[in-house]
């Protein structure tokens, strides 16, 4: 009989969601279309090439929008359910409450994995790829005004940090440059202020440390030209890599650069812990959505529809508040990050202990 009831739920829970899922995928696509088609026409975009944008923009938008459909689905089918008084029946039956969640339970965990992979294996390429496709990346400069806590790889091998940088002076302030050979820290210059002139770029008040093995070597500088550097201004003034262009493990080197070089890494640190917070919140809406649907309500599916927006909202708003905040560096960046699961994961605990076994 359990067998048969977990079947039950997993088909009708999969059609849910999949429609959910087509369904808010088509919804995001028409809203952000309209929203840059005065964009897309100044750039004489073809049409081939915002339909290859919008295909290669699905895989992000499914991360986006799979915790609400999950939610939705969770509460479609318990809801509808307890309607029938199937739930009832179940209840009658001696089987406890927690035995009904758990094939939803596995569910949500199986798609919170798939979503990890997806977010590791497909979506830093597929984002990468359509920004390629509108020249984003090719014309993507910080412009006017500065730039601060940038930092560029240079292909000779050298990380380059600055506190500060202006695109119009071609400056920048509190620098910081290291060199890093089979992971370990081989050379380090800290500098004041760094200026492009005729010759290319000079440190001002340099201080030069090359490591060998235990000890290092000090040399000071009050001018020090570097002419291995082969990054340009322009090259310093291009819009960086985003988190979600990157993979888990590319985000991670990428923070140990910045750390090697005594920046602050605060905001990649949140977004590195929401690549695996974020899937994993649609095992949260399993959790915090079956108690909510297994309770007698009056107002049908219209009711559900209002209870997925509602926890949808709340959520993504602790989400961006806690990135925010974690990137600001006033709340530690895994708070920030898992703070949104961490409050769902309490607040269904409650909610299952009121719902009566």
């Amino acid at each position: 009989m359990l067998r048969r009831l977990d079947r039950y739920m997993v088909g009708q829970f999969s059609r849910v969601l999949g429609l959910a899922l087509v369904s808010f995928v088509a919804i995001y696509v028409v809203v952000d279309l309209i929203d840059h088609l005065d964009e897309f026409m100044i750039r004489d975009t073809s049409t081939l090439d915002i339909a290859r944008y919008y295909v290669h923009y699905v895989p992000y938008i499914i991360i986006l929008t799979l915790p609400i459909g999950v939610l939705l689905a969770t509460l479609f089918v318990v809801g509808g359910m307890g309607s029938a008084n199937e739930l009832v029946a179940i209840k009658a039956a001696g089987i406890s409450m927690y035995r009904v969640a758990w094939p939803l339970m596995r569910v949500g965990a199986l798609i919170s994995v798939v979503a990890i992979l997806l977010g590791e294996l497909v979506v830093p390429r597929s984002n990468d790829t359509r920004l390629q496709i509108l020249d984003l990346r090719a014309t993507g400069f910080a412009g006017v005004g500065r730039t601060h806590h940038l930092t560029q790889q240079d292909r000779t091998g050298f990380t380059v940090y600055a506190g500060r940088y202006d695109p119009e002076s071609m400056r920048a302030t509190n620098v910081t440059i290291v060199e890093v050979r089979d992971s370990r820290l081989q050379r380090r210059i800290d500098a004041s202020e760094m200026r492009w002139d005729a010759e290319g770029w000079l440190l001002v008040n340099a201080a030069d440390r090359t490591f060998h093995g235990e000890g290092e070597q000090l040399e000071t500088h009050p001018m020090m030209r570097l002419p291995r550097l082969t990054l340009r201004p322009a090259d310093l003034a291009r819009v960086e890599k985003l988190p979600e262009q990157m993979a888990f493990l590319e985000l991670r080197d990428y923070i140990r650069r910045v750390r090697l070089a005594g920046g602050d890494a605060s905001r990649w640190l949140v977004d590195l812990h929401l690549k695996v917070a974020f899937p994993l919140a649609s095992l949260m809406m399993v959790w915090l959505g079956f108690p909510v649907a297994a309770r007698s309500w009056r107002g049908g599916r219209a009711l559900y529809v209002g209870f997925t927006l509602l926890i949808g909202f709340l959520f993504f708003v602790v989400v961006r508040a806690g990135q925010a905040l974690g990137r600001s560096g006033d709340l530690s960046p895994v708070i920030g990050a898992w703070g949104g699961d961490l409050l769902f994961l309490v607040v269904g605990l409650a909610l299952f202990h009121w719902t009566r076994k």
